[in-house]
């Protein structure tokens, strides 16, 4: 979850929004349902998958929100767990949350919509979930992040990949039918979408080069329901498991609407 209002951001989130309540409470349990769905728990295991090993890690979850990926990082041995998100709401249950864990010793949080380090800073593992296709300088966050990534360490990120079935199918409908040209997917505050060569071309211009792709989302399985329905929409369950083994494999691992990637400086 990235710190939507950065500078330079899109569309900032409501002040309804699950991840601005004053209450920790609350965005922890809005947080929990959503790393509860299947698609989110898979997602994250890619991405823990592409790391490798975390235990003694230096690890920094940029765009942090409520702190899940990081705490799981300290859980499975991470030295230090470090979250950032610009969001203060955010890190509060953040910090709760790592509290409950038992982890707090070895988790640190921080309210910044920006690397906020030392120069000499280095972390041996670097996370960006949902984060680059908010910011209006991604290469340039990528670049500053990448001066902070030990020379064996690991940059993963998941982002929303144009080459998608689901991007294909829902954003022809809306841009060709509807009219809506600017669609970029189900979050007001995206500014782009990426192709898997044009995030490779994105990370090598960083200084980066990609090792490995996951991908999550491959079938549609948000399905929408008809008005009066007392939820908005249905989620085939079965389908999401899907993404476990396909979105390992070529070339399915570059074809799912949420697009993952490891590097390496």
């Amino acid at each position: 979850m990235v710190a939507h209002n950065a500078p330079g951001a899109g569309q900032s989130y409501p002040p309804q929004h699950w991840l601005r309540r004053k209450d920790p409470e609350t965005v922890l349990a809005a947080g929990a349902a959503q790393q509860a769905l299947t698609y989110s728990r898979i997602k994250n295991e890619h991405l823990f998958d592409l790391l490798g090993d975390v235990a003694g890690a230096r690890l920094l979850d940029f765009g942090c929100g409520a702190g899940f990926f990081a705490v799981e990082a300290a859980k499975r041995g991470a030295a230090l767990a470090m979250g950032l998100d610009a969001l203060p709401e955010a890190v509060a249950a953040a910090a709760l949350l790592a509290r409950r864990q038992g982890v707090d010793g070895r988790t640190a949080f921080f309210a910044a919509d920006q690397p906020v380090f030392s120069p000499r800073a280095r972390f041996s593992a670097i996370c960006l979930r949902d984060v680059i296709e908010h910011v209006a300088d991604d290469l340039g966050l990528l670049r500053s992040l990448t001066q902070h990534l030990a020379p064996d360490g690991r940059l993963v990120l998941a982002t929303q990949n144009s080459w998608s079935l689901n991007f294909v199918l829902e954003g022809g409908w809306r841009r060709l039918v509807l009219g809506q040209r600017d669609w970029l997917g189900w979050d007001p505050t995206h500014r782009r979408f990426y192709s898997p060569r044009a995030l490779a071309r994105l990370l090598r211009r960083a200084g980066l080069t990609p090792y490995a792709w996951r991908s999550a989302y491959i079938l549609p399985h948000k399905l929408p329901l008809p008005p009066g329905s007392d939820r908005a929409f249905w989620r085939i369950e079965s389908l999401a498991a899907l993404d476990r083994p396909l979105g390992r494999r070529f070339p399915l691992n570059r074809l799912g609407w949420s697009l993952m990637v490891g590097a390496t400086r």
